[in-house]
């Protein structure tokens, strides 16, 4: 199979290239001039590319979703964790296999949940994420 050729983000890539490790990434669909560029789908990647399109500001501003034909509005500080609902990415308790859709409710299911206390946070990605590997993976397969 020949591999797919997508638009990473510049910093996505470094990081993927330097661990040497894989990452899924989502196709940014901010509504607007689109940037044509896939994103890592984790908080940071995502509050990193939001601020590359200028959405920034006061975390208790008010703003509107631009991601695909969404237009909720919520408060700046919470759209990268918005934005990581509209990718689908979840979080998957080990123990039990309750799973979250955000990473703060994952949170609460461990402080409140006794057999769950200790429990670290699985990904699970999003349907249309696609895996973006190193490309020294290439060489040796």
């Amino acid at each position: 199979m020949d591999p797919e050729f997508i638009h990473v983000d510049p910093r996505t890539l470094l990081r993927v290239e330097q661990s040497g490790q894989p990452a899924v990434v989502y196709r940014c669909k901010l509504q607007g001039v689109p940037c044509g560029l896939h994103v890592e789908g984790t908080a940071s990647a995502v509050s990193a590319h939001l601020r590359g399109h200028g959405i920034i500001g006061p975390d208790n501003i008010s703003t509107t979703c631009m991601w695909g034909n969404c237009s909720k509005t919520l408060k700046r500080g919470s759209m990268t964790r918005h934005i990581l609902t509209h990718l689908g990415v979840k979080v998957r308790c080990p123990v039990c296999g309750a799973v979250k859709s955000r990473y703060d409710t994952f949170r609460a299911h461990i402080k409140f949940s006794e057999p769950c206390h200790l429990a670290s946070a699985e990904m699970v990605d999003g349907p249309e994420g696609r895996v973006l590997v190193p490309t020294a993976w290439f060489a040796t397969n």
